[in-house]
């Protein structure tokens, strides 16, 4: 207790709890008129709410608070408030921690906060206010508690700062002060309040907030610098995230032209700009410090956001950032080999947002050279060829991997190179069918001068899909990427797929015979199925054969040139043990295209012999079981859920569920449907079907029109004729209806028909039907007359049959071909006299309407007739209520003088019954005044007894007081002769002179 006697707060023999010296020093507090006691008395309250906070909190807290808006002119005393309410606000957590502000919701800390939001004075005003002041102590506190309350509270502390008239303006002044420590906590306060509430982003921004946070960037070293650049950066993104007016502002302010210059690195750090060779003499300058990557990733995911596809924005911010050059340092940056491989990464997807789905940035990356120099040739005066970058960026994406650099930290640079190709070929048939031109084997003239590191980008890629078991099989993610960006090439354009049929494998001057590549993907595919590889290597090929074949017969026809590619698929398709299941139904889905696109006429294999294979020896049911757990598997559901080129997590490591490319699950979804269909129909009945040409689009259950076809080289079959033919006859009377003339037409009645319109629409009902049923029984007689042409062999009984069934048909379509002639007769006559009428004179109008006219007048008649009647039953009714009425009152009343009688008998009982209780009460109480009675005088008796008791003890002690008495007066007497004996004068008493 000597730590409390310190305080002057008890007096010095006396010891007090510490909440009794708390509430003491806060009475202090609240109630001293001299500054200095108040003072004193902070700086007491302050110690103690180390260790005592909630006893402080509750005391003093409100005195305090009073204190700082009445007081504030003295900064010691301001400081120590604020100290003090930092303290009580503050949760304590484990050293090294960050604070759970969520973890109980009766924490102190919290409730003293919600206190001071609370407040009905406002105290965060004065808070807003006091961050003017020049003291340093004063406005760093104030920072730091604003910022403790914010943690507690931030959507309360953000509502009242946003009611405060210069409340955001004060905050961003803080951006301003040349001292580090309270802008650095400036920046973090911001930080937390910008992050998600919309109208402090745009106050911040409007007060001119992007100079200022990049005028802190440059003078803490730009991306280089420490963490306060990234704070600011940080700060940046949340001001421009989900925000469009800020970046409008942000661009209309020049904010974007400033960005490259937060891109652009040392030239010798890039290999481009070094040809390539490392410089030993700068290895200490281009050393990547985690800080400087940590910046980066932050300017370039504000570069993204900025670009995101779908914002309003985006096709502006792309264009001004073509303009001021985002393009080149982003470059510089992908391909800085020493630089980590998660900036290298968001670089590339960086320069894909800005050229993706913007015909002028395309062209401008389209015609970017980069010049390097042949690898390991390091002393060599070979002059550096230059190269579209393109080709670096694809050879990035399927090249192998450097040397000491993991497959799992460089994986994510291949997904992002990839990215950009696609978005580079990305509605840019151009670039589509100039990539495709590049395509040719590695042996071929145009590619075999030339190193490997000088390839072309197509001869790249097929090199890559042919050449993989040179490697072994190591680096699956090669081939993988290699056939995803050939089926990106190839997807939805016939010319670049007829131009990769072309290229062919094997060297006629050496004797070879020259081999399709498509058929040689499918060697391959079944080398690696054989030798038991990575699934994905089988995937890759089979999806990319899948892209190429689809809308494409002729295609289809090169592969069934080599008769073992069915087997090898039915061998994949019926495996029982040792498929992978994603194989199996890549190899289904395969199949299926190939039956449902084998439309050539020239075929080697036309679908009649194809339809025994797959309604015996695979099955319809089989094979689409097999595509259907292909579809519902969870490597294909993950690919579907991944945006364009993205199959990584950007920042590092494999995703185990990568097994499909975005390219292939759009073709799937586009085509499944039609896939479905057309597996289940024989082969003569996928020409017959009027609604093939409409399923083999692929458009039922996902988008599209019928009749529409974007795709170009796509057959037209003779079932395309029959959907205008089928056209239903309500389309051609809608037609009719709505025609330029319709209008005037019906416009003198239009309220008037003369054809009832049930009765023309059940005969235009009926039409349609009939219609319907014509082209059923159609169909199934050129389904009859075709199976009776392809099978020869069967019995007469069955012809008997197929005869009599066509000779119903043909009766059935007779006598329906009648009905429906007579019913547009019908139909015909019925058009003919409502246009008949429609188009009369005006005088029959006018007969019409004085026969209106005259129907009104008689129905206005009837109307007050039966208003009369009604009028005359109510009056009736009114009356038969009021005799019942007066009936009912009647019966009321005699009932109550019955009730009277019963009333007043019971009364009378009841009275009787009163005063019986009541003679009963009175003699109750009678005897109860008798026991009290009888009690008194037994207490009175008892207390005589004691009374006597007490005298007699008293006489007694009377007595001895007496004896006591004497023999103290004989004592004095004896002791006073004795001092007349030694000469005192003593003067005589009464006892003496007895």
């Amino acid at each position: 207790m000597d730590f409390f006697k310190r305080y002057g707060a008890i007096g010095p023999s006396q010891q007090q709890s510490p909440s009794e010296t708390i509430q003491r020093l806060a009475d202090r507090v609240e109630t001293s008129t001299l500054l200095e006691d108040k003072k004193a008395a902070v700086l007491s309250l302050k110690g103690l709410s180390r260790e005592y906070r909630k006893e402080t909190g509750e005391a003093a807290l409100l005195p305090l608070l009073k204190l700082l808006k009445e007081d504030n002119d003295d900064q010691n005393l301001l400081k120590a408030i604020l100290e003090t309410l930092i303290t009580l606000c503050t949760r304590d957590s484990p050293r090294g921690e960050t604070p759970n502000v969520g973890a109980a919701t009766g924490d102190v800390a919290s409730q003293f906060s919600q206190t001071i939001l609370d407040d009905s004075d406002d105290v965060i005003s004065t808070l807003l206010e006091l961050l003017g002041d020049a003291d340093f102590y004063v406005r760093y506190n104030t920072v730091q508690l604003l910022g403790t309350l914010h943690l507690h509270s931030g959507e309360e502390l953000q509502k009242r700062v946003l009611v405060s008239p210069m409340g955001v303006g004060r905050l961003v002044d803080l951006l301003s002060d040349q001292r580090d420590i309270i802008r650095n906590e400036g920046i973090q306060l911001l930080i937390a309040m910008t992050e998600t509430n919309a109208d402090i982003q745009k106050i911040v921004a409007f007060e001119n907030a992007f100079d200022r946070l990049l005028g802190i960037v440059d003078e803490e070293g730009g991306v280089r610098g420490n963490i306060v650049v990234q704070d600011c950066l940080q700060l940046l993104h949340n001001l421009l995230n989900y925000n469009v007016s800020n970046q409008n502002f942000f661009r209309e302010t020049s904010g974007v032209q400033r960005l490259p210059n937060l891109l652009i690195t040392d030239p010798s750090q890039t290999a481009a700009g070094r040809n390539g060779l490392p410089d030993a003499d700068v290895d200490d300058e281009i050393e990547w410090t985690v800080q400087h990557a940590r910046n980066m990733l932050v300017v370039l995911d504000v570069i993204r956001m900025l670009i995101q596809p779908g914002n309003t924005n985006t096709v502006s911010n792309q264009t001004a950032m073509q303009q001021c050059g985002t393009i080149p340092p982003l470059l510089q940056l992908a391909l800085a080999y020493e630089a980590p491989s998660s900036v290298r990464s968001q670089a590339l997807y960086a320069i894909g947002d800005i050229i993706r789905s913007h015909e002028a940035n395309q062209n401008l990356f389209q015609r970017i050279l980069i010049t390097t120099a042949p690898e390991g040739d390091v002393e060599s005066d070979a002059k550096p060829i230059p190269e579209p970058a393109i080709v670096i960026v694809i050879r990035l994406a399927v090249g192998k991997r450097p040397q000491g650099v993991a497959e799992n930290e460089y994986y994510i640079v291949r997904a992002a190179a990839a990215h950009l190709v696609q978005a580079y070929v990305g509605g840019n048939p151009d670039a589509q069918l100039a990539l495709a031109a590049t395509l040719t084997p590695p042996g071929d003239a145009g590619s075999a001068s030339e190193p490997d590191t000088h390839q072309s980008a197509g001869s790249l890629i097929v090199s890559v899909l042919l050449d993989w078991r040179e490697t072994g099989g190591e680096d699956v993610w090669r081939v993988w990427y290699a056939s995803m960006l050939l089926s990106t090439i190839l997807r939805d354009h016939t010319e670049c797929k007829e131009q990769a049929l072309k290229i062919t494998i094997g060297d006629v001057t050496k004797g070879e015979e020259p081999f399709p590549l498509l058929n040689e993907l499918m060697s391959q595919a079944r080398q690696a199925a054989q030798s038991e590889c990575d699934a994905r290597l089988s995937l890759a090929i089979f999806t990319l054969v899948c892209v190429w074949l689809v809308d494409f017969p002729c295609g289809v026809s090169t592969l069934l040139d080599e008769s073992s590619n069915v087997a090898f698929l039915v061998e994949q398709i019926n495996g029982s043990s040792g498929v992978n299941a994603l194989v199996q139904g890549a190899a289904a889905f395969l199949f299926g295209l190939v039956y449902q696109f084998d439309l050539e006429p020239e075929t080697p294999m036309s679908r009649e012999n194809l339809y025994p294979i797959l309604s015996k020896r695979v099955g319809a049911d089989q094979l689409l079981i097999r595509v259907q757990r292909l579809r519902d598997s969870k490597e294909f559901q993950y690919a579907v859920g991944l945006a364009s080129g993205t199959h990584s997590n950007a920042y590092g490591g494999i995703p185990i569920e990568v097994y499909f490319d975005n390219v292939f699950t759009d073709v799937f979804k586009k085509h499944y449907e039609g896939f479905r269909v057309a597996v289940r129909l024989g082969p003569s009945e996928v020409m017959a079907n009027p609604n093939y040409a409409y399923l083999q689009g692929g458009m039922a259950g996902y988008a599209g029109s019928v009749g529409s076809n974007s795709v170009p080289g796509t057959p037209s079959l003779a079932g395309a004729a029959s959907i205008s033919r089928a056209a239903s006859p309500a389309a051609t009377l809608a037609t009719l209806t709505s025609a330029p003339g319709a209008t005037s037409v019906y416009g003198a009645h239009p309220t008037e028909p003369m054809v009832a319109q049930s009765e023309f629409d059940a005969l235009n009902d009926k039409l349609v039907d009939q219609s319907s049923q014509i082209e059923a029984l159609k169909y199934e007689l050129e389904a009859a007359k075709s199976g009776s042409k392809v099978d020869s062999s069967e019995t007469s009984e069955q012809l008997m049959q197929e005869r009599e069934l066509r000779a119903r048909a043909e009766a059935e379509s007779a006598s329906y071909a009648a009905e429906i002639n007579v019913l547009r007769q019908e139909l015909s006559n019925m058009q003919t006299q409502s246009l008949e009428a429609a188009l009369a004179d005006d005088s029959t109008g006018a007969v019409k309407l004085t026969e209106l006219e005259g129907q009104l007048s008689e129905l206005k008649i009837k109307s007050e007739q039966d208003s009369s009647n009604w009028n005359t039953l109510r009056d009736e009714l009114q009356k038969k209520l009021a005799n019942a009425e007066k009936q009912v009152v009647k019966a009321a009343a005699a009932g109550r003088n019955t009730n009277k009688k019963k009333e007043q008998q019971q009364a009378t009982v009841i009275e009787s019954l009163k005063s019986d209780l009541k003679a009963k009460d009175d003699e109750i109480s009678k005897l109860n005044l008798l026991i009290e009675e009888l009690n008194e005088k037994v207490k009175a008796v008892d207390s005589v007894e004691e009374l006597k008791e007490k005298i007699a003890g008293l006489e007694k002690e009377q007595e001895d007081l007496l004896v006591y008495l004497a023999d103290q007066d004989q004592q004095s007497k004896e002791y006073r002769d004795m001092l007349r004996k030694h000469g005192e004068d003593i003067p005589l008493s009464d006892d003496d002179d007895e």
